[in-house]
C-alpha cells in the first residue's frame, strides 16, 4: 500500500522551487496536479535493509519567467495572471496582484496540497492491481468541486476569499487525516497575511482621507509575504509537528533568517 509519506512529494516539491527563485531567479508560475509527480527509488543499503526514497518532480515550465523580466513587465497583465484556474492564487485572480509573486506559487502548492488530501483516497494493492491513488468515492460533489466547476475567474476569487474567511472543518480524506494539523496551519498563515493586508489598505485609506502624505505615518508592510505571514518556512515548518504516521518526519531545510 502507498502510504501518505510517499506523496509528502507533492509538497517536498516547493523545496526545488524555491532553489530556482533564489538561485536562478525562475517563477514557475502553473503549478497543478499535472505538473508535480514523484519518482520513487527502492535499493539495498549497506546492511542490506531495503530502502525507499521519494522524490518530487517539477515539470511543465512552458509558463516560467525570470524574476527580472517579470518586474519589468510589470504593466503587462496577460504575462502576469497565468496558472492552472482551480490551483491559481486569489490575488491573481481577481486582478487585485497583477504582479505574479513567489508567494502565489506557495498559494498555488497550499491548493494543491489540499484537494490531493480531499479529493483522493488511497487504494491498496490487490493480486491483479497495484495499489495507489483513487479519486474519493461516496461523494456527489467532491470538496471544492465548484472551484473545477466555474469559468468565472471573479467567482473563483470570491470562493477562495470565502474559503479563508470562514475556516471552515476541512472534510479530509481518511487517509490523509494525519495531514488536518499541517493544511490548517498553512490556512491560518494566509488567513492572517489576507487581513494583514486588508488592514494596510485601510489604514492607508484613512491617511489619504485625513490629508496625510504616504510618506509620513504610513504603517510598513511587506506586499511579498503579506505582512510577513506567507514564506516558504510558514508553509514547511507546521511539518515539523505533525503526529500519527507523519510524526518524526525528517525535514531538510533550515530557514534563513529572510526567507521569502
Amino acid at each position: 500500500m502507498i502510504s501518505p509519506v510517499s506523496l509528502l512529494s507533492f509538497a517536498n516539491t516547493g523545496l526545488v522551487h524555491r532553489w530556482l527563485y533564489l538561485e536562478a531567479g525562475i517563477l514557475h508560475r502553473d503549478f497543478s496536479l499535472n505538473n508535480i509527480m514523484c519518482r520513487i527509488v527502492e535499493r539495498k543499503s549497506k546492511k542490506g535493509v531495503r530502502e525507499r526514497k521519494v522524490y518530487g518532480v517539477l515539470t511543465d515550465f512552458d509558463l516560467a519567467s525570470l524574476k527580472e523580466a517579470l518586474d519589468n513587465d510589470y504593466e503587462k497583465t496577460s504575462q502576469q495572471r497565468t496558472g492552472t484556474p482551480p490551483f491559481m492564487a486569489k490575488g491573481l485572480l481577481d486582478e487585485t496582484e497583477p504582479l505574479h509573486m513567489y508567494r502565489h506559487d506557495l498559494e498555488s502548492l497550499f491548493y494543491i496540497m489540499l484537494i490531493l488530501a480531499t479529493h483522493y483516497e488511497i487504494q491498496p494493492p490487490t493480486k491483479r492491481e497495484h495499489g495507489g491513488l483513487r479519486s474519493r468515492r461516496g461523494f456527489k460533489d467532491l470538496p471544492y468541486q465548484e472551484w473545477f466547476n466555474t469559468e468565472s475567474y471573479e467567482t473563483l476569487a470570491s470562493l477562495k476569499r470565502t474559503f479563508f474567511a470562514s475556516l471552515r472543518h476541512l472534510n479530509l480524506s481518511p487517509a490523509f487525516e494525519d495531514f488536518r494539523s499541517w493544511l490548517g496551519a498553512i490556512r491560518l498563515s494566509f488567513r492572517r497575511g489576507i487581513r494583514a493586508k486588508e488592514i494596510h489598505e485601510e489604514e492607508l485609506a484613512i491617511l489619504s482621507q485625513d490629508g496625510g502624505s504616504e510618506d509620513e505615518d504610513t504603517p510598513e508592510y511587506d506586499n511579498e509575504t503579506l505582512g510577513g505571514h506567507v514564506h516558504y518556512s510558514a508553509l514547511i515548518n507546521p511539518a515539523r509537528k505533525l503526529k500519527g504516521e507523519l510524526k518524526g518526519l525528517i525535514i531538510r531545510y533550515d530557514p534563513p533568517q529572510t526567507d521569502p
